[in-house]
Protein backbone atom coordinates (compact mmCIF):
# COMPACT_ATOMS: atom_id res chain seq x y z
CA UNK A 1 0.00 0.00 0.00
CA UNK A 2 1.50 3.76 -0.94
CA UNK A 3 2.42 6.23 1.94
CA UNK A 4 3.72 9.12 1.88
CA UNK A 5 7.00 8.62 3.91
CA UNK A 6 8.85 11.81 6.01
CA UNK A 7 12.60 11.53 5.00
CA UNK A 8 14.25 14.50 6.58
CA UNK A 9 13.66 18.16 6.05
CA UNK A 10 12.09 18.32 2.86
CA UNK A 11 12.37 15.19 2.16
CA UNK A 12 9.41 12.96 1.49
CA UNK A 13 8.07 10.03 -0.89
CA UNK A 14 5.37 7.51 -1.82
CA UNK A 15 6.53 4.17 -0.91
CA UNK A 16 4.92 0.74 -0.53
CA UNK A 17 4.18 -0.15 3.10
CA UNK A 18 2.69 -3.19 4.55
CA UNK A 19 -1.09 -4.10 4.91
CA UNK A 20 -1.91 -3.03 8.64
CA UNK A 21 -3.42 -5.71 10.85
CA UNK A 22 -4.83 -5.64 14.50
CA UNK A 23 -2.64 -6.27 17.00
CA UNK A 24 -4.33 -5.40 20.58
CA UNK A 25 -8.26 -6.06 21.39
CA UNK A 26 -8.38 -2.49 21.56
CA UNK A 27 -7.56 -1.39 17.44
CA UNK A 28 -9.57 -0.98 14.33
CA UNK A 29 -8.53 -1.11 10.49
CA UNK A 30 -9.81 1.31 8.41
CA UNK A 31 -10.53 1.53 4.82
CA UNK A 32 -9.87 5.26 4.16
CA UNK A 33 -11.99 6.68 1.59
CA UNK A 34 -10.29 10.30 2.01
CA UNK A 35 -6.54 11.17 3.62
CA UNK A 36 -4.70 14.17 3.97
CA UNK A 37 -2.14 16.41 4.83
CA UNK A 38 -2.48 19.43 7.56
CA UNK A 39 -0.50 21.76 8.64
CA UNK A 40 1.20 19.64 11.18
CA UNK A 41 2.84 17.85 8.33
CA UNK A 42 3.64 20.74 6.79
CA UNK A 43 5.52 22.05 9.46
CA UNK A 44 7.22 18.15 9.76
CA UNK A 45 7.90 18.52 6.05
CA UNK A 46 9.91 21.57 6.51
CA UNK A 47 12.14 20.11 9.71
CA UNK A 48 10.16 22.47 12.02
CA UNK A 49 9.27 19.09 14.45
CA UNK A 50 12.45 17.77 15.61
CA UNK A 51 10.98 15.02 17.67
CA UNK A 52 8.99 13.63 14.43
CA UNK A 53 12.09 10.78 12.92
CA UNK A 54 12.84 10.04 9.48
CA UNK A 55 10.32 6.70 8.52
CA UNK A 56 6.88 8.78 10.08
CA UNK A 57 3.62 8.07 7.80
CA UNK A 58 2.28 11.03 7.31
CA UNK A 59 -1.77 12.03 6.49
CA UNK A 60 -3.36 11.64 10.45
CA UNK A 61 -6.82 13.09 9.55
CA UNK A 62 -9.25 11.33 7.18
CA UNK A 63 -12.15 9.89 6.92
CA UNK A 64 -13.13 5.74 6.09
CA UNK A 65 -15.17 2.81 6.43
CA UNK A 66 -14.30 0.23 9.24
CA UNK A 67 -12.74 -3.06 8.19
CA UNK A 68 -12.01 -5.19 11.15
CA UNK A 69 -12.09 -4.37 14.91
CA UNK A 70 -10.30 -6.15 17.86
CA UNK A 71 -12.02 -8.01 20.30
CA UNK A 72 -11.88 -5.27 23.10
CA UNK A 73 -13.94 -2.81 20.49
CA UNK A 74 -17.38 -2.55 21.06
CA UNK A 75 -17.95 1.64 19.47
CA UNK A 76 -17.00 1.01 16.06
CA UNK A 77 -17.74 -2.15 13.76
CA UNK A 78 -16.99 -3.09 10.54
CA UNK A 79 -19.12 -1.00 7.50
CA UNK A 80 -19.42 2.08 10.25
CA UNK A 81 -18.39 5.34 8.59
CA UNK A 82 -15.78 7.06 10.44
CA UNK A 83 -14.00 10.38 10.97
CA UNK A 84 -10.26 9.88 12.74
CA UNK A 85 -9.69 13.33 13.51
CA UNK A 86 -6.11 15.15 14.38
CA UNK A 87 -7.15 15.16 18.21
CA UNK A 88 -5.47 12.85 20.30
CA UNK A 89 -7.22 11.60 22.92
CA UNK A 90 -7.69 8.08 24.95
CA UNK A 91 -11.78 8.88 25.70
CA UNK A 92 -11.94 7.81 28.99
CA UNK A 93 -10.54 10.31 31.40
CA UNK A 94 -12.71 13.11 32.85
CA UNK A 95 -12.11 15.53 30.45
CA UNK A 96 -12.60 13.55 27.80
CA UNK A 97 -15.69 12.11 29.22
CA UNK A 98 -17.01 15.35 29.00
CA UNK A 99 -16.01 15.93 25.34
CA UNK A 100 -13.03 18.31 26.35
CA UNK A 101 -10.95 16.07 23.83
CA UNK A 102 -8.46 18.54 23.13
CA UNK A 103 -8.20 18.48 27.12
CA UNK A 104 -7.56 14.84 27.16
CA UNK A 105 -5.81 14.28 30.68
CA UNK A 106 -4.06 11.38 29.32
CA UNK A 107 -2.36 12.80 25.95
CA UNK A 108 0.90 13.56 27.77
CA UNK A 109 1.53 9.79 28.39
CA UNK A 110 4.62 8.06 26.40
CA UNK A 111 3.76 8.64 22.66
CA UNK A 112 3.33 4.69 22.59
CA UNK A 113 0.49 4.66 25.42
CA UNK A 114 -1.58 7.48 23.86
CA UNK A 115 -2.20 6.58 19.80
CA UNK A 116 -5.91 6.72 19.78
CA UNK A 117 -8.02 6.27 16.58
CA UNK A 118 -8.98 10.37 17.19
CA UNK A 119 -5.51 10.99 16.56
CA UNK A 120 -1.86 10.56 17.31
CA UNK A 121 0.24 7.05 14.91
CA UNK A 122 -1.86 5.80 12.80
CA UNK A 123 -0.47 4.60 9.83
CA UNK A 124 -2.14 6.35 7.17
CA UNK A 125 -2.39 4.72 3.69
CA UNK A 126 -2.97 7.08 0.32
CA UNK A 127 -4.62 3.70 -1.03
CA UNK A 128 -5.26 1.97 1.56
CA UNK A 129 -6.14 1.00 5.01
CA UNK A 130 -5.57 2.25 8.52
CA UNK A 131 -4.90 0.47 11.81
CA UNK A 132 -6.23 3.26 14.57
CA UNK A 133 -5.19 2.10 17.67
CA UNK A 134 -7.47 2.23 20.79
CA UNK A 135 -10.33 2.66 18.14
CA UNK A 136 -12.94 3.11 21.79
CA UNK A 137 -14.47 6.11 21.05
CA UNK A 138 -17.62 6.58 18.97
Amino acid sequence: MKALVYHGSGQFALEERPRPEIKAPTDAIVKMTRTTICGTDLHILKGDVPSVVPGRILGHEGVGIVESVGAGVSSFKAGDHVLISCITSCGQCANCKKRMYSHCARRHLPRRDRRRVAGGDRHSRLDGLCRSPHALRG
